[in-house]
């Protein structure tokens, strides 16, 4: 249920509803619709920022693939050469890393959990 309001003017009351109140400001509504009109921009504007966008995320995707598989093929190399080469290097290696990589998350975990 809607309470309407009262609003004291000149010591008489008058409803919050006024007609001319109401009239004046669609005048001045419809002046400032009028004066300053509106673009909207044609939707091959917006189709063609997407197309942008999507070659951006494509060519960044291409790009951080690349980068990617090689460097898994290099860390790939390093290891077989070192299996076959050094069967103790590949083994520590594997070990430092077995090792390493828990440790790291924790801290890395900690951080965040200790941080916020």
């Amino acid at each position: 249920m809607r309470k309407n309001k009262l609003i004291l003017l000149k010591n008489e009351q008058r409803h919050e509803e006024d007609p001319e109140t109401i009239q004046e400001i669609n005048e001045a509504l419809a002046k400032i619709d009028h004066h300053y009109s509106v673009f909207t921009p044609d939707l091959q504007v917006f189709e063609q920022m997407v197309a942008v966008e999507q070659q951006k995320q494509k060519k960044k995707f291409r790009r951080d693939l690349s980068r990617f598989i090689l460097i898994a093929l290099f860390i790939m190399t390093g290891l077989i050469t070192a299996f076959f080469q050094l069967p103790t290097a590949f083994i520590i290696i594997q070990g430092i890393a077995t090792i390493s990589f828990p440790i790291y998350s924790f801290y890395r975990y900690r951080k965040r959990v200790m941080g916020t």
